[in-house]
């Protein structure tokens, strides 16, 4: 007989989880939990309030909407469409201030770590309980998850002189539901079992920023303890400048043929899918605005220093989806010759290329080259790199170790190429292009691949080994700070030792500072890329 926590009382009703069984016997999730009220209507680009409190107990065993947002061009790429929106979109609505939890907790108070989830999908689209995020594997050692919608695209950045004379200060309402949600946390995660003094935040691709934003915010400050960044550190980011970003506001709104200086109460009775109309081609609101306090810096590097040396972190990125080749992207073969790869590495590295004698430091081949080049390229060398990949996220762990001693830094390159069938070679889902693509990862952090999810995926035993290995390290992350345990191959620590774990077929640590690691952190000191 399963031992569930059964019916929990929040701070604005009762709700009553579904209760699985099987391998997740004793796991129960809450689905669809309102954090909120919706921000409909005169809600509508309004900082978030206080959601109705209910009598009796609520169902809470189906996921709420999720944030309207375009589907074009998103949800239907390769090969997010068929590894991760298979079933179809969700249902859509601006009623979307919805968080999940799922605990293995018998009663309250049990102290258990919490791990805040934001997910990712640019500034425009995804949503909180994607197959891909699957807590249960997570709750069943031992973690509670609690995953977080938020508005969206113009729902969560619009900002316009009209809405800060209303209210004071406009945009940022993304990160407005973040902190609402952080707050729904502390107070009520421990009645689902969970320790609001030990809250892990984390995200994927442009879930990063959102988890980065939301630990630098004031309430973050005093209440996360950990960050997971995949792919993505954040830390060299930039946030936007108020009259640049309410500029670009307007003209989207121009763009759709709207007024922009239309007052917010006529701005609330448009459709709200006329905001999403992507025929003009103009690019949708996505930009946080510093204001000094939710967003207190206009650059990511001042914050952390400020707000993030006390935290500990979990950064990595993926072998694949990031090219060295200029236009190619990283759907596409790269580089088909050594010949072309030195020619142009020898034009990017300029006079590194002698001084560090690339063409001994890296070997290719016509056959490798390709794999080779996306190597480097996960590493931080390419051209216009913004962010240094695996080189910053190890240099950042040694920097921290001198202003944070005692705090963790731990660094991964993900390379598992995920099985293929037959027929996905020559597509846009051949496995020699994408190879270990964006956001692959994801099914193995969270251990939520199983044998016909999804049906494009034949699981080989080495996926499901590598799903219990890296579940597990996102688990003992989340309880301590360090992924080590038990079992498990060592990870080593990002600091002095410029330490980093490869996780792949196999996993591979490795603590040295090798010559490569050399050449291209000056190769990015020569692009102003490294922050410190």
């Amino acid at each position: 007989m399963a031992n569930y926590i059964g019916t929990v009382k929040t701070s604005y009703g009762a709700v009553r989880g579904l209760e699985h069984s099987g391998r997740y016997e004793g796991i129960t999730e809450f689905r669809g939990i309102p954090f909120a009220a919706p921000p409909v209507g005169k809600l509508r680009w309004k900082p978030p309030v206080d959601p109705a409190g209910w009598s009796g107990v609520r169902d809470c065993v189906s996921f709420g909407p999720i944030c309207i947002q375009p589907t074009d061009g998103d949800l239907d790429a390769e090969p997010w469409a068929t590894d991760f929106y298979y079933m179809g979109s969700p249902a859509m609505s601006e009623d979307c201030l919805y968080l999940n939890v799922a605990t293995g907790a018998a009663k309250a108070g049990e102290g258990r770590p919490v791990y805040i989830w934001l997910h990712g999908g640019g500034p425009d689209h995804g949503y909180a309980y994607e197959v891909e995020f699957d807590p249960r594997e997570l709750a069943r050692k031992g973690i509670v998850v609690v995953s977080v919608a938020q508005r969206l695209n113009v729902f969560g950045y619009l900002a316009l002189p009209q809405l800060d004379a209303e209210q004071g200060s406009s945009g940022n309402y993304i990160l407005m539901d973040d902190i609402k949600a952080l707050e729904w946390v502390v107070e009520n995660i421990a009645a689902f079992g969970g320790d609001p003094d030990n809250i892990t935040v984390g995200g994927q691709s442009a879930g990063t920023g959102k988890a980065a934003s939301l630990a630098f915010s004031p309430l973050g400050r005093k209440h996360i303890k950990r960050m997971i960044n995949e792919s993505g550190l954040v830390w060299d980011r930039k946030n936007g400048q108020r009259e640049q970003v309410e500029q670009d506001c307007q003209r989207y709104l121009e763009a759709l043929g709207i007024d922009p200086n239309a007052t917010p109460e006529e701005l609330r009775r448009i459709d709200p899918y006329v905001f999403l109309n992507r025929s003009t081609g103009a690019r949708l609101p996505g930009t946080l605005i510093c204001d000094g306090n939710l967003v207190p810096d206009l650059s990511m590097v001042d914050s952390t220093e400020r707000y993030g040396v006390a935290l500990d972190y979990l950064s990595g990125s993926n072998l694949g989806e990031t090219q060295m080749k200029p236009g190619a992207n990283r759907s596409q073969v790269g580089f088909t010759s050594a010949e072309e790869f030195y020619a142009y590495c020898k034009e990017l590295l300029g006079d590194l290329y002698e001084k560090y004698d690339f063409p001994s430091l890296v070997s290719v081949t016509d056959e490798t080259v390709d794999r080779e080049s996306r190597r480097l390229a996960s590493y931080g060398l390419h051209d216009g790199a913004r962010m240094g990949g695996l080189t910053m996220s190890r240099y950042f762990g040694a920097h921290r170790a001198q202003v944070a001693p005692g705090k963790h830094s731990f660094t991964y390159l993900f390379s598992r190429v995920a099985p293929n069938r037959p027929e996905d070679y020559g597509t846009s889902r051949d496995p020699r292009k994408l190879m270990s693509w964006h956001s692959n990862e994801l099914w193995y952090s969270f251990g939520s691949l199983r044998e016909g999810t999804p049906p494009a995926r034949p699981w080989e035993a080495v996926d499901y080994r590598l799903a219990d290995q890296m579940s597990s390290y996102w688990a003992n992350f989340i309880k301590t700070g360090d992924p080590n345990g038990e079992g498990l191959p060592l990870w080593p620590a990002s600091d002095e030792s410029f330490g980093f774990a490869e996780l792949g077929d196999e996993i591979i640590g490795c603590s040295c500072k090798r010559k490569l690691d050399e050449m291209i952190l000056e190769f990015l000191a020569s692009r102003h890329v490294l922050p410190v």
